[in-house]
């Protein structure tokens, strides 16, 4: 293992600054994050973490393209989504210690940077630069993420809710369908995800937006 190269560290710092927008974003910051970091390399289908193991490392993608998968309600694997530089990943189970909710692999060569969980703690427990930054960045790509899910769920609940849109084809009213039942067919065509993820996506967005707020109002003080 090896740390990022300064030229890759520079770039990839700048679109992340650009990617995900939050208060005094700064690439400086940022690239003294990486630079604690571990970089390495890994081929096409290796699988950076797996859904269901203890969660000890975030990720930051330097180069390639990751594809997002979890196993739905017949345990089959089924792919949520597709992630390309910039973006961090793996953040959910670092911070609340959760096992990992979904299988990260991937999509032909790539080139990511690896921080541990003391190491992750460590920044986000400082008032430093670089601390501040980790902490809304964290908040910032959850924030994302929480809006993409939601607006995946309404997209699906309005398709259950319409029916096919084709005039050829009449909504079947089901009489023994249930509220029960149809949860259970949006969790199917989530991909397993469930109501409880998105809540404790929202519970890891407002323990960082409060941990952020009180170490500002600390740091102002020791001013």
């Amino acid at each position: 293992m090896a740390q990022i190269s300064p030229i890759d560290s520079d770039r990839l710092a700048k679109r992340i600054v650009a990617h995900h927008s939050f208060p005094g974003a700064s690439h400086a910051a940022i690239e003294r994050v990486l630079a604690k970091g571990d970089c390495v390399q890994m081929p096409h289908a290796a699988e950076i973490c797996r859904e269901g193991d203890p969660g000890d490392d975030l990720f930051f993608l330097v180069k390639g393209n990751i594809t997002v998968l979890r196993r739905d309600v017949n345990g089959e694997n089924r792919v949520l989504s597709d992630m390309t530089c910039p973006c961090v990943f793996g953040h959910m189970s670092v911070i609340d210690g959760s096992r990992r909710s979904a299988t990260c692999q991937a999509n032909g060569p790539v080139e990511i940077v690896k921080l541990q969980r003391f190491q992750v703690d460590d920044l986000i427990a400082t008032g430093s630069v670089a601390g501040v930054a980790l902490r809304r960045l964290l908040i910032a790509s959850l924030c994302d993420q929480l809006t993409n899910a939601n607006g995946f769920v309404r997209k699906l609940v309005l398709d259950h809710e319409v029916g096919p849109s084709s005039p050829s084809v009449q909504p079947t009213a089901n009489a023994s369908s249930t509220p029960d039942d149809d949860l259970r067919k949006l969790t199917a065509k989530l991909g397993g995800w469930e109501n409880s993820d998105l809540l404790e996506m929202e519970k890891n967005v407002e323990f960082y937006m409060d941990e952020d707020t009180r170490r500002t109002k600390e740091a102002k003080l020791k001013k």
